[in-house]
């Protein structure tokens, strides 16, 4: 019998149905599986699935940037393109990788195609070099600049070692965002911060503001980002004006310590008031002091998105709370007393807000229940949450999945808490949650370690030290035509740090779990696997059931002992001998 190799209908379809197919697919695992059932889904998809493109590894820079190099037809549709050239498990620059990633970028944004004289980068809109340092080849710089006509957006780092007179870094011209990251190495070797603070005093720093200042007049976002308890001076800063800026992030950088003011204001709220078309604004303790941003005076500026200190919150003008639609807090807040009011108090105002940022520093197991009431309270409209509770173990995963009830419009939640003692698994605490909220669409739970070790009453530590494993899940939910759960896609990642330095281990795995209850037609469970599910399952049937296990192992012991009593006392030694010998 002769099979019959049959094509699929959809691998038939017009390539712009084949594209609006794959434009609905939020997963990006979906779209890959797509793009898997022929080679002529894949050639319609590829814009899609190429558009943006992340390398989170060496491994994954070298093979993607040699298969670009060998696949023009695949690299004209990237249009979004990072690179961080790290190795798993090792932190600080490898002057290796870098040299070896940046020739590879290189390479692909000069070299053209016999076939295609066209750069095989002339899609690129968005570059990013995510690093401890500059990339070792700086020519990269200049073959990006080159090859890449419709390059916009640059993102680059810096630390120890500094560009030489003649790098390319800064050469850019009419770029619409700008995004320069200050490593922790920078802030330990040039705390002084003498390469950004004046043109008189380093050459990199005149090339720095007048690439920003005059040969990018249509800038629309602009990053200066870095962590640090010793900020820099960027004060040059201060003297762009770009009708066109959107988007502000300002990390651990000083603006206006060492000016004067100006209209009686300071500086840097100067600044802002020329900058009327601002819609996202990232601040930090170090960049304006809450009492002088309570001078801001610029109606015209409709903020969407904001990002800094409570107290930044509350000092900004009230004028601006209808539009914000995102906070995120840069700092944690410490639990106290009035912690809980003064949060609601503040967000309750923001009437337009569907997105927040929150981290709270526990000092006490007991604090986390009256802070999440409060935000379901103040928050009624949200759609994204990323909460994040460290130091101690917050609320159980039960009890969170029936609080965030009250958010009816949640779609994304992002969790991280330090695991209450016999509390649910990942697995487990996740199915809680989305069957509790089927609304969700996708949400990431994270266990924090503990940061020392936890003493509850009675307890006895078995370990001399404390563990510091970590776990991560991400899930997407899919419900059925009804709304109701049906399953949870699930990847799971746990790292276990060794004690004494002897290294850590991570376990990865990808599973599915089938949310439908049990019986349900379809739902394939049988044998020693669907008992046991049964058995474990939060609900009726399951209670109904551990509890027949339990009568029947009470019935057992019941059994078990009348038979042992019916075969009397056992017969010892000493007396099997009397019996064969009796006395005479």
């Amino acid at each position: 019998m002769n099979a019959t190799h049959r094509s699929s209908p959809l691998s038939a379809a017009p390539g712009d149905l084949l594209l609006e197919i794959a434009s609905h697919l939020d997963c990006r695992l979906d779209l890959v599986n797509l793009c898997l059932t022929s080679n002529r889904i894949l050639t319609n998809v590829a814009p899609i699935l190429y558009a943006n493109v992340a390398l989170n590894t060496v491994e994954q820079c070298v093979a993607t940037l040699g298969m670009l190099l060998r696949r023009p037809d695949i690299s004209r549709h990237v249009r979004k393109l990072i690179i961080r050239p790290r190795r798993p498990g090792m932190y600080g620059f490898n002057r290796e990788d870098s040299r070896l990633v940046s020739r590879l970028v290189k390479q692909l944004a000069s070299e053209r195609d016999a076939k295609r004289p066209e750069p095989k980068l002339d899609a690129l809109t968005t570059f990013a070099w995510e690093d401890e340092e500059l990339p070792f080849y700086d020519d990269m710089w200049f073959a990006l600049r080159m090859g890449c006509s419709q390059l916009r957006y640059v993102k680059t780092s810096l630390g120890v070692f500094l560009p030489h007179s003649n790098a390319h870094v800064f050469d850019f011209t009419n770029l619409r965002g700008f995004s320069l990251v200050l490593t922790r190495a920078f802030y330990d070797y040039h705390s002084e911060g003498f390469i950004l603070n004046t043109v008189a005093d380093h050459f990199l720093a005149h090339k720095l503001w007048d690439m920003l200042i005059r040969k990018c007049p249509d800038l629309e976002e602009l990053e200066i980002d870095g962590s640090s308890p010793y900020p820099v001076d960027v004060h040059m800063l201060l003297g762009g004006q770009w009708p066109h800026l959107r988007k502000l992030s300002l990390g651990d950088v000083v603006l206006d310590w060492s000016l004067g003011l100006i209209n009686n204001k300071r500086p840097f709220i100067e600044f802002l008031e020329r900058h009327p078309t601002l819609e996202s604004l990232r601040l930090s303790k170090h960049n304006v002091l809450s009492g002088h941003l309570a001078a801001l005076d610029a109606p015209d500026m409709k903020l969407t998105s904001f990002s800094g200190t409570m107290a930044h919150l509350q000092a900004l003008p009230a004028v601006h709370y209808s539009s914000i639609r995102a906070i995120a807090f840069t700092e944690p807040m410490h639990t106290r007393d009035i912690t809980a009011v003064a949060v609601a108090s503040v967000l309750q105002n923001l009437t337009s807000l569907t997105s927040l940022k929150i981290a709270f520093h526990l000092h006490s197991m007991y604090d986390s229940g009256n802070l999440l009431r409060s935000l379901v309270a103040s928050c009624p409209r949200l759609e994204h949450l990323q909460l994040t509770c460290t130091q101690k173990p917050s609320f159980q995963l039960d009890s969170f999945a029936k609080a965030i009830k009250g958010f009816h419009k949640l779609r994304t939640l992002d969790l991280a808490i330090v695991r209450y003692p016999g509390d649910d698994t990942l697995s487990i605490g996740a199915e809680r949650i989305a069957m509790t909220n089927p609304r969700l669409h996708s949400f990431t739970l994270t266990f924090l370690p503990l940061p020392y070790p936890l003493h509850l009453p009675f307890s006895f530590p078995l370990l001399l030290f404390t563990s510091h494993s970590t776990a991560h899940g991400s899930f997407h939910l899919t419900c059925d035509k009804h709304g109701l759960p049906r399953s949870l896609r699930a990847r799971e990642r746990r790292r276990f740090a060794w004690p004494w330095g002897l290294g850590y281990s991570t376990r990865t795995r990808q599973y599915v779990s089938d949310l439908r209850p049990a019986g349900f037609p379809g739902k394939q469970k049988s044998g020693l696997k669907g008992l046991r599910d049964l058995i474990t399952e939060n609900s009726s049937a399951g209670e109904e059931m551990r509890m027949f296990l339990f009568c029947g192992f009470l019935v057992w012991l019941a059994l078990w002992g009348f038979v042992a009593s019916r075969r009397g006392p056992p017969v010892t030694h000493s007396q099997l001998m009397i019996s064969r010998h009796p006395p005479i």
